[in-house]
């Protein structure tokens, strides 16, 4: 019964009345046995222990029932009024400016932590972009678990590509709404409004058009300022340099976002992070109120009855015994011992049993069968730290990396070290399965920190850090491999021993991007296209641009926003055709 818990526990008060109760009356019946053997000097009468034992037994059981008790859970279906949030965050280069302190990214994860604590009923997923998008988690009102996600995010190429595009980081949060549903959803995008392609006037047309609510904040300031790059060679800290080799400044764009926000037919929030947890609440709570569906829920079993029944029986039988007198003591020995045998059996916990049958799905290859038995029992028992791995195990094997992540990541916080060590081994595990190698090799470390004494999740962080070491690196000084650098023993030992696959991942030379001379110009080698007319492009672009704001000042028409789109859109496809003649990848950012 390590599930039990109590609806009322401050009646469990009246456990302390029946103990001295029954003391009382056992020395009253001792005293009264005195006195009458002072005065007939007979034989004592024995008192009716057994009778007495099973009244207090009875007032027990009755006062349990009172404080209502629980164990076990039970599916419900509810009307649930909530909304469903995808957040689209910039994690491009650009985003660890610091015109915003510490950073625009750390201030946009710190304002959208503070944006879920707000949240109650509601689901929430992630999408993060930069030169490609990718769904981090799908929509989840585990919003404890989304805290850990967010708050872990950096930039970098590892996730996505480089540069910036967050049309697609859109189209992803469009597609991650259920089929179906109407209403009640947000898309809440972040970003610094650098833009370097994709189509965003099409993506705010499919935005209008499926009523999803789109909310667009702004990180950075007008001034701007230099994107900090780590060199990979000398890993010395310095700027980003564009094509003609001087420190990008980026700055936030607004014309670009509240354009996107108007044709889209959604909201600009502002460039204050602060400001967006209200915002974005007060908003969602409006779809809330509008949009109302059912969910299955999971409330606990009460099982009064049990204790009821315990209570009503103990009563009579006392009252048998008293009236059977010597009789009835054995009886009375053998019934009760028969309770509470049935009150044991009917402690059994639905969380245990629930357990058990994803284990032995999961063993026959039924993966959806034991996800379904492990989140069944995770409702029961939230804090049992084993179920929450083997549902990260059966999301694994089925193939769902990220909701891996999200389950074992639910245990990485557990007061228990052994626990924790296992959720960041299975953490890394799961990351290494969707190529995110640096995620991995961090939590294989936090594991080993944990526990240094795993020697199978040690293998497994020198697999992976043997992937992640360049090339050069492996290589000694007389060009000749390093026998000591190769891979075998780890990849043996690790596979052999549950960890993951050794899958070698592509990589280019250092400074190039993809195969050797492709796209590279050569040292001398003049630009195809006439520099002073592709500038004289961009100014009357940006000429069209400024007649277009001054128009319709901060809230254009959809029109309007969409004309602003399109001429920014060119704007960014000739830049990024210009750049790429005259630099390797100057918009990288």
């Amino acid at each position: 019964m390590n599930d039990l818990e109590f609806g009322r526990p401050w009646l469990l008060l009246g456990l302390l009345l029946a103990p001295l109760a029954f003391s009382a009356w056992v020395l009253g019946v001792r005293r009264a046995g005195r006195k009458m053997h002072a005065i007939s000097r007979g034989r004592p009468v024995r008192p009716p222990y057994l009778s007495a034992v099973l009244f207090a037994g009875a007032a027990i059981l009755a006062v349990l029932a009172a404080a209502l008790p629980q164990w076990g859970t039970t599916q419900s279906r509810l009307p649930r009024n909530g909304a469903d949030l995808v957040i689209v965050l910039d994690i491009s280069r650009s985003m660890d400016a610091r015109d915003v302190q510490p950073s625009r990214l750390e201030a946009a994860k710190a304002a959208l932590v503070q944006t879920l604590t707000r949240l109650g009923g509601d689901r929430v997923g992630l999408v993060v972009f930069a030169g490609t998008s990718r769904l981090r988690f799908p929509l989840t009102t585990d919003l404890a678990a989304a805290t850990q996600v967010i708050s872990s995010l950096e930039t970098g190429s590892i996730i996505v590509d480089g540069g910036t595009n967050a049309t697609l980081g859109l189209d992803v949060a469009a597609a991650a709404f259920e089929e179906g549903r109407i209403g009640g959803r947000a898309v809440l995008l972040i970003t610094d409004g650098d833009d370097l392609g994709g189509d965003p006037a099409a993506s705010a047309e499919r935005f209008r058009q499926t009523g999803i609510d789109l909310l667009v904040l702004g990180v950075g300031t007008a001034e701007g300022g230099r994107v900090p790059v780590i060199d990979p060679k000398t890993f010395r800290p310095g700027d980003k340099l564009d094509a003609n080799g001087q420190p990008i400044v980026s700055r936030l764009n607004e014309t670009f976002l509240r354009a996107l926000a108007a044709a889209a037919g959604g909201r600009y929030l502002g460039s204050d992070p602060s400001t967006a947890p209200g915002a974005v609440a007060g908003r969602v709570q409006a779809l809330k109120s509008a949009q109302v569906d059912e969910r299955s829920t999971t409330i606990p079993v009460e099982r009064l009855q049990w204790f009821a029944a315990g209570a009503l029986a103990l009563l009579l039988l006392g009252s048998v015994v008293e009236w059977l007198g010597h009789r009835g003591r054995q009886l009375g020995l053998a019934v009760t011992g028969l309770l509470a045998l049935l009150l044991l059996a009917g402690c059994a916990t639905d969380a245990y049993s629930a357990n058990e049958a994803g284990r032995d799905a999961l063993r026959r290859g039924d993966t959806e069968l034991a996800i379904e038995k492990f989140i069944e029992a995770q409702a029961g028992k939230p804090d049992d730290a084993q179920i929450s791995l083997n549902l990260a195990a059966a999301y694994h094997a089925a193939g769902r990396y990220d909701e891996a992540m999200l389950a074992a990541r639910r245990v990485s916080g557990s007061p228990a070290s052994g626990d924790r060590a296992k959720a960041f081994a299975s953490i890394g595990h799961h990351a290494f399965a969707t190529a995110q190698l640096d995620v991995s090799l961090d939590a294989f470390h936090r594991s080993l920190l944990e526990d240094p004494t795993d020697e199978t999740t040690r293998r497994d962080y020198e697999v992976v850090r043997r992937l992640l070491t360049p090339e050069e690196e492996k290589q000694p000084a007389d060009g000749q491999p390093d026998a000591s650098a190769t891979p075998g023993t780890a990849s043996d030992g690790g596979q052999g021993s549950g960890g993951p696959p050794q899958t070698p991942r592509a990589t280019a030379p250092p400074g190039q991007s993809g195969p050797a001379g492709a796209g590279t110009p050569q040292p001398g080698t003049a630009p195809s296209r006439d520099s002073a007319s592709v500038d004289r492009q961009l100014r009357d672009i940006d000429a069209q641009v400024a007649r277009l704001v001054k128009e319709g000042g901060e809230t254009p028409t959809a029109a309007q926003a969409l004309e602003i789109l399109r001429l920014l859109a060119e704007r960014a496809r000739i830049a990024a055709q210009r750049d790429g003649e005259t630099s390797n990848n100057p918009r990288d950012y």
